[in-house]
């Protein structure tokens, strides 16, 4: 049977499954494409701080989850993505980004990441600490002609605000 329920010739047949295998070594190579994507991503924006490359790597109008007190607003734009960047870089100018590891299916790629920086500028509400931060988080990205066009994050905020000092280490569940 052929995928619109139709009895096919049994050449034709051959045909068809050779399309599908195409179709399905085509998406495992975008897969794989998106994945190098996102280790660039981390590397190039976050730990060499390059925002030329935001322009290269998000579609002009990107919307981003979970940039915001509300994670269900989004930031939309690259000039809206660079703003959000340019605070976090201000805030924690030697942060460093690990891919620690991604799952890719079809146009999206899921990152497991650890994220390490020392709080050295204003922008928490609180002034510069001099405290290190260590802390972990996901981002899903869908692409589109290779670059991401909607992400959502959820990095481990309330780790942040807990090794800053603004909440009790005591505000954790006892098991």
């Amino acid at each position: 049977m052929g995928e619109n329920g139709v009895e096919i010739a049994p050449e034709l047949r051959q045909i068809e499954e050779d399309r599908w295998c195409e179709k399905g070594e085509t998406k495992r190579r975008m897969s794989l494409a998106n994945k190098v994507l996102v280790y660039r991503w981390y590397e190039e924006v976050w730990n060499k701080k390059r925002e030329e490359v935001i322009d290269e790597m998000l579609s002009a109008d990107i919307v981003s989850y979970g940039l915001s007190d509300d994670p269900m607003e989004a930031v939309k734009g690259t000039e809206a993505f660079k703003k959000y960047w340019r605070a976090m870089i201000r805030i924690f100018p030697d942060i460093q980004v690990s891919v620690e590891s991604t799952i890719a299916e079809e146009d999206k790629v899921v990152a497991r990441c650890a994220v390490r920086a020392t709080h050295l500028g204003l922008g928490l509400g609180i002034p510069p600490s001099g405290k290190r931060i260590h802390v972990t988080g996901v981002r899903i990205a869908t692409f589109r002609e290779s670059k991401v066009v909607e992400a959502w994050n959820n990095f481990d905020y309330l780790a942040v605000y807990r090794q800053l000092g603004l909440l009790p280490k005591s505000a954790r569940v006892e098991v």
